[in-house]
């Protein structure tokens, strides 16, 4: 298993929740003062996810690119990792919303919208009720892309082509209520999962990852001090950074120099969960801490040190209630077949947790099983 992937989901987890604590106690009603904020919007971390999300599926699949027989097995693995986690957090969320009780958001108000949202495939402008699930839109359309490579690796290449292509002639950032399948599909961030791809070849070269650590950290490093570029092209050196990075961590785990912390493995394994509903926790928290007085007693930055790491407690909790349980149910309930019925292929009970230790399995069925 390669603790490193782990370890960059509980990072860039945390980094997204830190970034909307920040926006949230900016808010009036959360006391108006965005603590951390000049640190915290710097980060990336949504972005990182996609560049990571390019590696791991690269990694665990690359052994079925070109083999049609593996792209159900394939599909149920990706549609149980994602959806039904995604279904049941969305259902009391609209229920409490429904009722009216002290949020924001918004649930769909057409069938369209409803589509939109259940589905995370872009048919209309709607924002989705658990509103950090955009990304997940992109998520989607990175993995029928690829599954495009286990039907045929010409169709797939040329699909990855095609989808860059169209990205950087409309390179574009939609904005959260401008969103369509036209700017979605042709946004920007489409081209952060092909930087994890080439992260993963960067990795499989081999070595022991020290001078693509050091030029990762170079490249982040100069990417967040320089002056911002137009069109957000900043982010661009960002996430070329992040890809450096993660080659580098990998190898250095794999030859042994580095040794991940258990926390940051377990947060990794519960990243879903807590990007899905940190921010309803985070307004849960400080609801909470305002209405006990004790924000005013620990002030600003103790109050956003205090709700954070609550935030990432209650969701691994959540985590180990509904997430592991329910998912480990469906990979004993979807065990898919291939062909000759002696391969078995389980569905992933966490993102990718169980990824083989060093290079890249040799038997084209290893990584599968284990993803």
């Amino acid at each position: 298993m390669l603790k490193t992937l782990q370890a960059g989901r509980a990072l860039a987890a945390i980094s997204v929740a830190a970034f909307h604590l920040s926006i949230a106690m900016g808010v009036p009603r959360y006391g108006g003062e965005p603590v951390f904020y000049e640190w915290t919007r710097h980060i990336g971390g949504v972005r990182f996810f996609f560049v990571l999300s390019g590696f791991i599926i690269l990694f665990a699949h690359y052994h079925e690119i070109g083999q049609p027989s593996a792209w159900r097995p394939y599909i149920y693995r990706r549609f149980i990792r994602l959806y039904p986690i995604y279904w049941l957090y969305n259902i009391p969320f609209c229920l409490l919303v429904a009722a009216g009780l002290g949020t924001d958001a918004r649930i769909p108000s057409s069938l369209g919208d409803w589509i939109t949202s259940l589905t995370l495939i872009r048919f209309t402008s709607a924002v989705p009720p658990l509103t950090v699930a955009w990304s997940l839109f992109h998520e989607v359309a990175f993995y029928a892309v690829f599954s495009l490579l286990i039907l045929n690796r010409r169709l797939g290449v040329a699909g990855f082509a095609a989808a860059a292509l169209f990205s950087i002639i409309y390179y574009n950032y939609p904005a959260v209520a401008q969103r369509s399948a036209g700017n979605v599909y042709t946004a920007a961030y489409n081209l952060y999962f092909l930087f994890g791809m080439g992260a993963f070849y960067l990795y499989r070269r081999g070595g022991r990852g020290w001078i693509e650590l050091a030029a990762g950290g170079a490249i982040s490093a100069a990417a967040l001090w320089v002056a911002p570029m137009p069109h957000e092209l900043s982010y661009m050196g960002l996430i070329l950074g992040f890809a450096f990075l993660l080659a580098g961590a990998a190898k250095l785990e794999t030859s042994r120099y580095l040794r991940v912390p258990a926390i940051l493995v377990a947060l990794g394994n519960a990243s879903y969960t807590i990007y899905l509903i940190h921010e309803q926790l985070q307004g849960l928290l400080l609801k909470l801490l305002i209405k006990s007085h004790l924000a005013a007693l620990l002030g600003p930055r103790c109050t956003y040190l205090l709700v954070l790491l609550g935030t990432m407690g209650l969701g691994y909790a959540v985590y180990l209630v509904i997430e592991r349980p329910l998912t480990a149910a469906l990979r004993r309930r979807f065990r898919p077949i291939r062909d000759s019925g002696s391969v078995a292929y389980a569905v992933p009970s966490a993102p990718c947790t169980e990824l083989p230790a060093a290079g890249t399995p040799k038997d084209p069925t290893a990584a599968t099983k284990s993803a």
